[in-house]
């Protein structure tokens, strides 16, 4: 699986609360470990599912194609 982002995704995420970008490095990198793992709680969404949601704590998802 490739993990790329696109310029605005950076706009957004250095706006983010440091505890939360912090939050979402770590999780980023178990990501790249193991995409299974539960607590990221990666998912297909949207309507016609071509959208992922992955958690990054209780308040935050990440969202990507």
């Amino acid at each position: 699986m490739k993990h790329l982002t696109l310029p605005r995704f950076w706009v957004h995420y250095w706006h983010l609360p440091e505890n939360v970008r912090k939050l979402a490095d770590k999780n980023y990198r178990l990501l790249k470990l193991d995409p299974a793992h539960p607590s990221l709680h990666f998912k297909k969404v949207g309507k016609n599912k071509t959208l992922w949601s992955v958690r990054v704590g209780r308040n935050y998802r990440a969202l990507g194609k």
